[in-house]
Formats: C-alpha cells, sequence, structure tokens
C-alpha cells in the first residue's frame, strides 16, 4: 500500500519537493475555467484537452520563474525542479484520485505510452521491463526518466480533486500503484461570492493579471 499524506502532513511533503498547495490548487482552477468554456461544439475530447494543457501551462508558469526547468520531448511533458533530481506531469485519473478510499488506490484514466512505462520502471527499479517490440529506447538520459511525480486530477461538476503521486506499477498502459500519494485539498469549481476583503484590482497596465483565492478545506 502506497504511503498517503493528506492535510498537514500533504502540505509539509509538497514543501520538501519545492512546492506549495496554493501553486498547484490556482494551476488547477486556471485550467479548469479555460476548460469551461467549451461549449459541447468542439470535438468530444475538447474539455479534457484543454483542461491537460493549459494544466501544463499554468503550473510552469508557477514554477519556472523559480528556476524549474522544461521538457517535451515525445511530448512526454515534464516540468523539472531546478536540482534535476525530479519531475512533475499531469494526467487525469479515475475516481479514487484526491481521496483516500481504505483498500483502494486511484488509476490513470487513459493509457499511458513507452515513455510513461519506462519512468514506472525506473521509479519501480524492477529491472527490464518489456514494452513489446515496437518500443524503441529513447534519446534520452534514463536519469531524466527517474523520480516522475504524477499531479493526477479528477473533475467533478462540484469539486476538483487532485494529488500528487509518485507511480511504482503498470499495466496495459494504465498506472495502478503508488509508491507515495500527496492528497491536495479539493476546491469548488464555482467562484465565491465576492467580497471587499478578497477581491483585488490587478496592477495598472496589467491587464493579464491573475489572482485565484484558494480556500483550504
Amino acid at each position: 500500500m502506497s504511503n498517503l499524506a493528506i492535510e498537514r502532513a500533504a502540505e509539509y511533503r509538497l514543501h520538501t519537493l519545492g512546492l506549495t498547495t496554493d501553486q498547484v490548487l490556482r494551476a488547477l482552477l486556471r485550467a479548469d475555467a479555460e476548460a469551461k468554456h467549451t461549449t459541447g461544439l468542439e470535438p468530444p475530447t475538447a474539455e479534457g484537452t484543454i483542461r491537460y494543457l493549459k494544466t501544463v501551462r499554468f503550473l510552469r508558469e508557477e514554477l519556472v520563474p523559480l528556476g524549474w526547468d522544461v521538457d517535451n520531448y515525445k511530448n512526454f511533458c515534464r516540468t523539472i525542479h531546478p536540482s534535476h533530481a525530479f519531475s512533475v506531469v499531469t494526467s487525469s485519473g479515475d475516481d479514487v484520485t484526491g481521496v483516500e478510499i481504505p483498500g483502494r488506490v486511484p488509476c490513470t484514466k487513459y493509457p499511458k505510452g513507452e515513455l510513461t512505462a519506462l519512468a514506472v520502471q525506473k521509479n519501480a527499479e524492477q529491472g527490464t521491463l518489456d514494452l513489446g517490440e515496437a518500443f524503441t529506447e529513447p534519446a534520452i538520459d534514463p536519469a531524466e526518466l527517474e523520480n516522475i511525480w504524477f499531479l493526477l486530477q479528477r473533475v467533478t461538476p462540484e469539486y476538483i480533486y487532485a494529488e500528487l503521486s509518485l507511480p511504482t506499477r503498470i499495466e496495459g498502459g494504465m498506472i495502478t500503484d503508488w509508491e507515495e500519494r500527496i492528497l491536495l485539498p479539493r476546491v469548488p469549481r464555482e467562484d465565491p461570492e465576492p467580497t471587499a476583503s478578497t477581491v483585488e484590482e490587478p496592477p495598472a497596465g496589467d491587464v493579464d493579471a491573475y489572482s485565484v483565492d484558494v480556500a483550504m478545506r
């Protein structure tokens, strides 16, 4: 069973990774705001695709100014800690994502590719993993695929559930087990009523400023 961190323990564990709860939740909420603009007239995958793309972008907007790096080799989009000791990728998760259910752990919602399988192998230190005859060794330093954390998110009509977790098993392209899970607070998707104490005017001339107050639960 994976090691589980929640509430204060989760906040502390994120801190040891150079992250904060606010940084991650702010990226998720900004991506959700973008995904809400879909109308149903786009292709069926539009909302999920936009959510993924914007989560990657907004998380990087939080972290790159702090010295984090990025790499998009074969569309395996890693956001890399300044030490290069680990990196973060994003994914959607199943109905166990972001919650504690005894005896159950989350899975990725959709099958993953070869680089993900290799990264999970590195995390688990399982030795040789048979990825099939079609697999070709990637032109990337294998060390770069060690300690890759997954920012999983699950969206319901009311809330975003999320966790940052380190995978150790992949079966049929689906990640099915984790060495460690850091559960984030669930956040409501509907914006709270604005009040004089929470609304801030953007800086003069900065029309793109974006501020999100995250209510910890």
